[in-house]
């Protein structure tokens, strides 16, 4: 085709190969995150750019997918990052990882079950993982994250309102405290 109309250099595009007349003059094939290919007339695709995909198969809207960081398409495309317990499912720099949601840690480092232990309310992880809430001569709660006496074993007493101590009090031996 004679794209810049002029007469001197004849039909210069060749509007079967040429990206920048795809099929007629004028028509840029200029998909996006790619570089563009155009044959027989038809705009496609040659290669996405380094870290993107074309996970649709879609060469209009090009290389639309960044593989470097959607969790369906982690590093290449039809990679979906498994969704674990308690946490959700990240692609950085094309590899899936896991975030614990608020409240939740992976206190055991397995990655099959996630966030398993729930800091709020986990006895053995209160607050954080590891942290146990076992108060002496006590039965410990843990509550919103924070160590706290469900209840003094008999016979003893949190005279001093301290959960870091249990039930320090014998009251049926200390001379202070005595039978209460």
């Amino acid at each position: 085709a004679d794209c810049d109309m002029d007469p001197s250099n004849g039909c210069e595009a060749d509007t079967r190969a040429s990206v920048l007349h795809c099929g007629g003059c004028g028509r840029a094939c200029t998909p996006p995150n790619a570089e563009a290919s155009c044959v027989m007339g038809v705009c496609g695709i040659a290669r996405c750019n380094t870290g993107f995909g074309d996970c649709d198969g879609n060469a209009t809207n090009g290389c639309e997918t960044d593989l470097r960081v959607t969790p369906s398409h982690c590093g290449m495309c039809g990679n979906a990052c498994p969704m674990r317990p308690s946490s959700a499912a990240v692609c950085v720099a094309g590899t899936c990882a896991s975030i614990c949601v608020s409240g939740f840690l992976d206190c055991d480092a397995s990655e099959t079950n996630g966030c398993e232990a729930d800091i709020r309310t986990s006895t053995t992880h209160c607050g954080g993982c590891g942290r146990a809430c076992d108060p002496a001569r006590a039965t410990g709660v843990c509550t919103a994250g924070a160590c706290r006496i469900g209840m003094c074993d008999a016979g003893s007493a949190d005279c001093n309102m301290n959960p870091a101590d249990g039930c320090e009090v014998s009251t049926a031996s200390d001379v202070n405290n005595c039978g209460m």
